[in-house]
């Protein structure tokens, strides 16, 4: 099994750049969130982070791959993913892009180690096979993925209109109209899950609603008791025998 950290690559495969893997770019990311590397980039991911409150306080880390930044730019770029998506600022639109981007691409990484154009690259040399760990890495640390990005994104594309948010969607709602606060303050992944929470009460209450309306099924009619029923003529039979048996013994005393 090959090295978890493989030497980096002086040179790069032409095809790279040009496979279309089922991954999309992240075009639809504004540019202008890009973070600068550097130490620019360190304070204003630092200064996302810290915005987020609670048990939150770490979901949108940036990931904690140890691979040289020529691995990271291989793998991606076979997938087709931008290589600069991982270093975009921290917030909830640019988090859901990596979502997506994991999402899509894990299955793609899982089937390497059975692709010939990917272990063609490295010559007479022994190919480098990533795991899902390295690939999830690059954007997010594992746990932090399947702990908050995970859950959360999957209930938010439950819903339309933030999916349609997240996504950037020309016909989308305004960041004033759909979270209903003031545009200026950036919704953090606390608020995300405050709105999910909302929207996931609106909807059992509504359904609740509708179950209160239905009627009530009829009741089954009642059977009509018969007058002389089993019972009642058992009765009738034991009080006759009794009378029967007094007679008899009067006769015999009588005689």
């Amino acid at each position: 099994m090959a090295s978890a950290i493989p030497p980096s690559f002086h040179h790069r495969s032409a095809s790279l750049g040009s496979r279309s893997g089922s991954v999309p770019r992240s075009a639809s990311v504004a540019s202008g969130s890009r973070v600068a590397s550097g130490s620019r980039g360190q304070s204003q991911a630092s200064s996302g982070i810290a915005s987020i409150s609670g048990d939150f306080a770490s979901e949108n880390a940036i990931g904690p791959s140890k691979l040289p930044k020529a691995d990271k730019d291989l793998l991606l770029e076979y997938l087709g993913i931008d290589p600069e998506l991982p270093e975009l600022a921290p917030d909830l639109r640019s988090s859901y892009q990596k979502f997506k981007a994991i999402t899509l691409g894990t299955p793609q990484v899982a089937a390497l180690g059975r692709d010939v154009e990917w272990k063609s690259q490295f010559g007479d040399q022994r190919p480098w096979i990533p795991t899902g760990v390295h690939f999830i890495d690059i954007f997010i640390a594992k746990s932090q993925f399947y702990k908050f990005w995970k859950p959360l994104f999957k209930r938010a594309q439950e819903y339309q209109d933030m999916k349609d948010w997240l996504d950037q969607h020309k016909d989308r709602l305004s960041t004033k109209e759909l979270w209903k606060f003031d545009s200026k303050r950036a919704p953090t992944f606390s608020d995300l899950r405050k709105w999910l929470d909302e929207k996931d009460r609106e909807v059992d209450m509504q359904e609740h609603d509708v179950k209160g309306k239905r009627k009530a099924p009829p009741s089954p009619p009642r059977l009509k008791k018969k007058k002389n029923d089993d019972r009642d003529q058992a009765v009738v039979q034991r009080k006759h025998k009794k009378a029967k048996v007094a007679v008899d013994s009067e006769a015999e005393e009588s005689g």
